[in-house]
């Protein structure tokens, strides 16, 4: 009976595919969205806040460097308000940045080296990072005035939760015997829901954000809890199996690990199952976003820095 169910369902399948027919997508791009991707952070060794202009391109258009340098928004208008105090962003772009301004550049935009991708990444950057912005437990307002429009969000940055402490286990693949699991250790608050994000740098690569970086507690809210550290890398990368995840012998690993409020863990939840979803039945997520008159996200991180060194 099972193998007849399966071989009917094999057949309802070829017939729906058999019968689908060729859908061409309209790649005109006349009235693009305003893309944000903007931060502000908290905490001893935070880095200042910033906001990414782009315009929204059509799924199924051909990039290249020249393309992605046009999507860029330009001199628009990007204020932080804190409730109290008001500032404005200024824009930078790589070009305008001699080579060491470039390498920070790099390690807070978390790419490779700066003079080898090709594009000239602009940003707005609070260049004197006021103390009054990135405090725990306040809310900043994100305003954008561009090509007469206002782009509008919100976001809090949570009290900071910090890791206990890292440790790591050797891989029991003797084949692997170069390679470790590095381990973190948390005492959830069980006050409250909690939301986090982390990266890793490794030695003196740029930092990055695990490929899955967003947890909630909810297994285990309230309790003192134990986990493995997915070693980050850049999205481009292609996955090595044999090592992906994993830390080598000899590294030094600095974990950015950041609370983050419900909105913004929700973005990066449902954008990072979609990168990670594929195959012809895998299901589709919208991306969540908290920007209004545009999609993207502005997000804050209450962020701690916590290093380990791994023995030869």
């Amino acid at each position: 009976m099972q193998a007849l169910k399966a071989f009917i369902m094999v057949m309802i399948l070829a017939m729906l595919f058999g019968c689908e027919t060729e859908y061409t997508p309209d790649i005109k791009n006349e009235n693009p969205d305003i893309v944000v991707e903007g931060f502000i952070e908290a905490g001893q060794d935070a880095t200042p806040p910033y906001v990414l202009l782009t315009k929204s391109t059509p799924f199924f258009s051909s990039l290249d460097a020249n393309t992605v340098n046009e999507l860029f928004v330009h001199d628009a208008i990007v204020t932080i308000n804190d409730g109290t105090n008001t500032i404005e962003l200024q824009e930078l772009c790589l070009n305008d940045l001699t080579p060491a301004q470039q390498e920070l550049a790099k390690d807070l935009l978390g790419f490779g080296s700066a003079d080898s991708i090709g594009i000239n990444i602009c940003i707005y950057l609070e260049v004197s990072f006021t103390p009054t912005l990135g405090e725990e437990g306040k809310t900043y307002d994100l305003k954008i005035e561009t090509d007469n429009k206002e782009i509008t969000a919100t976001t809090t940055i949570p009290p900071m939760v910090p890791l206990d402490s890292l440790s790591f286990v050797d891989l029991p693949d003797p084949g692997n015997d170069s390679l470790v699991e590095v381990r973190c250790f948390i005492n959830d608050p069980a006050e409250y829901t909690s939301f986090y994000r982390y990266f890793t740098k490794r030695n003196s690569d740029p930092s990055y954000a695990g490929l899955a970086s967003v947890i909630d507690d909810v297994f285990f809210d309230g309790q003192a809890f134990e986990f493995p550290l997915t070693r980050g890398q850049a999205r481009t990368d292609a996955i090595d199996i044999n090592t992906y995840g994993y830390f080598w012998k000899g590294d030094t690993i600095q974990v950015k690990w950041a609370t983050i409020d419900e909105a913004h863990y929700n973005f990066w939840s449902t954008l990072e199952y979609n990168t990670s979803a594929d195959g012809p039945f895998s299901s589709f997520t919208k991306v969540s976003s908290n920007i209004n008159g545009g999609i993207g996200i502005w997000g804050g991180y209450g962020a701690s820095y916590h290093q380990i060194i791994i023995p030869e």
